[in-house]
């Protein structure tokens, strides 16, 4: 199965290659971030029985889409399970834009600011 994570809009979308990226990703750091702050920031719309199944020692994902703006792309569920088991920090790798860009989908550089600006706001 493939694993890919995509956010858009009417201009278009950005796909990230998530199984081509963890192929890489031990050679990215990993930061530890606070899972309510995370998790306002990415709501959670999945299965929650499946979230409670996830091992929370693997690190999320996350990018830098643009200034001071942070996106997961991993591990949603093992969000979910780590803020309703109440824990308050979790590692993730943490990729900037020039990190995260080559594992993006057919990438074109209009289209992602257009994205980005557009779904941040």
């Amino acid at each position: 199965m493939e694993q890919k994570y995509q956010i858009g809009n009417e201009y278009g979308f950005v796909m990230w290659d998530i199984e081509k990226l963890l192929k890489d990703i031990e050679k990215f750091g990993k930061r530890v971030f606070d899972v309510e702050h995370l998790a306002i920031n990415n709501p959670f719309h999945g299965n929650e029985e499946h979230a409670m199944t996830t091992d929370i020692t693997q690190p999320l994902i996350i990018v830098n889409l643009t200034e001071n703006i942070d996106k997961l792309i991993d591990g949603n569920h093992r969000l979910q399970k780590a803020l309703k088991l109440g824990v308050g920090i979790i590692d993730a790798y943490y990729l900037s834009f020039e990190e995260h860009r080559e594992y993006i989908v057919d990438f074109n550089e209009e289209i992602y600011h257009q994205v980005v600006n557009h779904w941040v706001k």
